[in-house]
């Protein structure tokens, strides 16, 4: 298993290397002009001449590509045009974007993978066939009239959801019960996030532990638990109200995020059932007069879970896409707010370090489906089977 995740690492960081190559080059040769074009009604020739050369933007395009590769290997992603650090732009907008994506993208997992076996194990009927349908119209969407609808529906419909930070900046976030705060709403994203995490690492560990003697800890009260650790965690740290104010600020990108990426997990997730409910061991297993639900969830679901993630591994580089636009549609102040408005100023070193950040999000969780992918398939886990088929 080591092999195998050594290679995927090593795999993801050249895919990281073409990518940000191939978006260099192509920005560069995309956008007309440079950053002192729009100071053309303001600077004259001279002046803005003067201004390439203080920013390098009159040197060589090659050079500038090995200038700023290279910084990236340092870890240095330089200054904007404008005279602040990359690295601290791109800080301020980052936990917006982890935690739609990160939040969107296991309840989308989590949601269509339930409603997939579900379908493919009912027998048709009027419902099967409008959650399939559903699930084909919301996976062929275009993201911004996904969210447009879902900020219509919510927020002037039914007024189920309001975010009072729309003006695209994260500094809005800055008033209300934020004012006097210890905390930021970065910090308090970032918290989430981590908790998230934390408590499903203890709890995968916990039922570990307990399959080993053929125990397991049943779906529901896994659920109840990881809630309740959850939310004690909160409640400890004294962070309930910002979580609550940040969550209601959320559920629009979330839920657009959610609907436009669920639907392929469900329809993989349908197909991979009804042909894992075809193997003899199914049939074996209703033979021995076993509960209906338990054939479907511990010896179905499981095996068809593996087509799941591969597709969810090799489909990230869209969700990050969709994610990227929803977040701009929505004015969620995200990492695309940074990426546009540098696309908007042609300010390249903001730019390259947004679709640094896209790219090493993709790579990172990529890598860690292929953790999950090895612990669900034991060919890999004990190497046993063709590493990176599913890649």
């Amino acid at each position: 298993m080591i092999k195998y995740l050594s290679r995927r690492a090593l795999s993801s960081l050249i895919a990281l290397f073409l990518f940000l190559t191939f978006m260099f080059f192509v920005t560069e040769a995309m956008i007309p002009g440079d950053f002192t074009t729009q100071f053309s009604l303001t600077l004259d020739q001279e002046a803005r001449d003067e201004l390439a050369d203080d920013l390098g933007i009159t040197q060589p395009l090659w050079q500038r590509y090995l200038g700023w590769m290279s910084g990236v290997i340092r870890g240095n992603l330089g200054m904007s045009f404008d005279g602040d650090p990359v690295v601290d732009i791109l800080k301020t907008f980052i936990p917006f974007t982890l935690l739609v994506f990160f939040t969107g993208t296991v309840i989308a997992f989590l949601f269509g993978q339930w409603l997939g076996k579900v379908v493919a194990w009912r027998k048709p009927d009027f419902w099967s066939g409008a959650a399939s349908v559903s699930a084909i119209l919301l996976y062929t969407a275009f993201p911004p009239w996904l969210a447009f609808l879902v900020s219509f529906f919510l927020t002037r419909g039914l007024q189920l959801s309001h975010s009072p930070y729309r003006t695209g900046s994260a500094s809005d976030f800055n008033r209300g019960i934020w004012r006097d705060s210890p905390f930021t709403p970065q910090t308090i994203m970032l918290y989430i996030v981590f908790t998230f995490l934390a408590v499903w690492l203890i709890l995968t560990i916990v039922n570990k532990g307990l399959h080993k003697s053929r125990r397991q800890m049943p779906g529901l009260l896994w659920a109840f638990t990881f809630i309740a650790g959850v939310a004690g965690i909160w409640y400890s740290l004294g962070i309930i109200p910002y979580v609550m104010n940040v969550i209601s600020a959320a559920i629009l990108p979330i839920l657009a995020y959610v609907l436009l990426s669920f639907g392929e997990t469900m329809l993989i997730m349908r197909t991979s059932m009804m042909d894992t409910i075809k193997d003899d061991y199914i049939s074996t297993a209703r033979a021995k007069g076993l509960p209906d639900r338990l054939v479907r969830d511990k010896h179905a679901a499981r095996n068809a879970l593996l087509p799941v993630f591969s597709r969810l591994i090799v489909g990230l580089p869209y969700l990050l896409t969709g994610l990227v636009i929803i977040e701009d549609v929505l004015n969620w102040p995200g990492v695309s707010s940074a990426l546009f408005n540098a696309l908007y100023q042609q300010d390249m070193p903001v730019v390259m370090g947004a679709l640094l950040v896209v790219g090493v999000f993709s790579a990172i969780t990529r890598l860690i489906l292929d953790v999950l992918y090895a612990y669900l398939d034991p060919r890999i886990r004990y190497g046993t089977g063709r590493l990176g088929q599913h890649g």
